[in-house]
């Protein structure tokens, strides 16, 4: 049976605009309102907690390795305490992480030229790094990013901030990639072996390769899903029909996924706020992560 869900549960849910990482802000704004009610938990509270951020939105991994730190505390002898207290770590690290990621970044742009990117769809991570360099960044390729359209956000943003934007159609970009020097992307999550993020990420990944521009994933360490969290608990997400087509007419199938895989190849670096990983590296950090034993019986 679903688990109802609280107010600020269900406009998480809702949300299909927002980046990962601002949509696990909210999830610890809700977590925090959350423990507020329940000052000393039993294991049931703390179990249906649980089960409310894995089914929140389970293609973002930062809420369910949320999930995962919330079990952990769950796991310990004084749980209420714990929980506070991881919940505050995790939103601690959750808000420094921008900032840090923007300061590394900026720091790769070296040299005196100025740098033409590329940049894919929206992400909060990757909007605050390039506004941060944007005195090292010639011009910015972007496209509208269909059907949600998440790439004018960027736009709109990043133009505010002074940067030049050129703006394409999403197919229409990978035709523009030519002297670009650096393709930025977010990530909804990174596995030991791929990253997922907005759909036609792949594409552009490949079209990246064939004209030699390396692609960067900017993603806080939130996003690191291990395999025992990604296997049972990730799930893929699917747009509504009507964005695409609001009333199809006989016989045909409307396919509007929202995320795609895209292997960490030899060419994809991956920035966290705590440095650069090559694609080797992402596996060993990925699984180090500690998973609770509370997540391995539900997952059962």
């Amino acid at each position: 049976m679903p688990i109802p869900l609280s107010k600020e549960f269900r406009k998480i849910a809702r949300d299909r605009t927002s980046g990962a990482a601002q949509v696990a802000l909210q999830a610890v704004t809700a977590v925090e309102a959350w423990i507020a009610r329940h000052p000393d938990p039993d294991d049931a509270q703390l179990e249906d907690l649980v089960m409310r951020l894995l089914r929140l939105q389970p293609s973002m991994a930062p809420l369910l390795r949320l999930a995962n730190e919330v079990a952990l505390a769950a796991d310990t002898g004084r749980p209420g305490t714990a929980l506070e207290r991881t919940v505050k770590v995790f939103r601690k690290q959750l808000e420094g992480a921008q900032r840090r990621i923007a300061k590394l970044f900026r720091a790769e742009l070296d040299g005196e030229d100025r740098w033409p990117i590329a940049i894919f769809s929206y992400s909060s991570t990757v909007v605050a790094a390039v506004t941060g360099a944007r005195r090292r960044i010639s011009s910015t390729l972007t496209s509208e990013c269909r059907p949600g359209m998440e790439g004018l956000v960027s736009v709109a943003r990043l133009s505010k901030a002074g940067l030049k934007i050129k703006l394409a159609t999403d197919i229409g970009m990978l035709s523009q990639l030519q002297g670009t020097r650096a393709v930025l992307v977010g990530a909804d999550a990174v596995l030991s072996h791929a990253f997922v993020n907005k759909i036609g990420t792949r594409m552009l990944y490949l079209r990246a390769r064939e004209a030699g521009c390396p692609v960067w994933v900017l993603a806080d360490s939130s996003k690191l899903l291990p395999e025992g969290i990604a296997a049972p608990f990730w799930r893929p997400s699917d747009g509504p029909a009507s964005e695409l087509w609001p009333r199809p007419t006989q016989r045909v199938q409307v396919l509007n996924p929202m995320f795609e895989h895209t292997e960490l190849g030899d060419d994809i670096r991956v920035l966290t706020e705590n440095g650069w990983l090559e694609s080797g590296q992402v596996r060993e950090v990925v699984e180090e992560i500690r998973i609770s034993p509370r997540l391995k019986r539900l997952a059962e």
